[in-house]
Parts: C-alpha cells; sequence; structure tokens
C-alpha cells in the first residue's frame, strides 16, 4: 500500500467526495441492475452524482483506481467501479499508527 499516492488522491475534494459516497452507497447506480456488479457504480453514474464531464470523471477514477482504492471489473459491454474496502481499512490503521 502506498501511502504517499492514497494520500495524493484523496487530496482532491472531488475524489474524496467520490470515496465517501461509495463508501456510504449515497451513488444511485445503474449497476445493481446486473447481479455481478451489485455494489458498483459506473461512469455514467459518477457523472450524474458529480455533474462533471464524462472525460473528467474518467481521469478522478482513473487517479483512484492507482491508488488502489477503487478497481474497475468489466463485463461484456459494462464496466463498474467498486471501492477496495480492505486497501480504505489498511490505509486508516496505518494514519493511525503514523500519526499517533
Amino acid at each position: 500500500m502506498e501511502m504517499e499516492a492514497i494520500c495524493a488522491a484523496l487530496g482532491n475534494k472531488t475524489r474524496y467526495q467520490l470515496i465517501k459516497a461509495l463508501k456510504e452507497k449515497s451513488i444511485a447506480t445503474c449497476c445493481n441492475r446486473f447481479e455481478f456488479f451489485e455494489n458498483g457504480v459506473s461512469v455514467g453514474d459518477v457523472v450524474k452524482f458529480t455533474g462533471l464531464a464524462q472525460s473528467t470523471v474518467s481521469q478522478h477514477l482513473a487517479v483512484l483506481e492507482k491508488a488502489n482504492l477503487i478497481r474497475k471489473e468489466k463485463r461484456e459491454l459494462w464496466s463498474c467501479y467498486f471501492l477496495n474496502q480492505e486497501v480504505l481499512e489498511q490505509f486508516q490503521e496505518q494514519l493511525k499508527k503514523d500519526l499517533q
């Protein structure tokens, strides 16, 4: 786990809000109509949630994916993004240790 990469990714207000929304499941999603994508969000879902352009959303998702905070799964024509809960929990624990 790269602490610096995660901190950099979360240092952007939009990306931080996306992680919070994914954790709270507050983004309405079309991915739930497919059993294999349950609890995922599509780029279109995030565009609706943020009001940002699709290209901007894709860039933000790419940064979060590179930091391993989310993962992308592609099936046939569809791609959905999922919160990487394990990495998020490891980050929280490491941050607690580092700041004690």
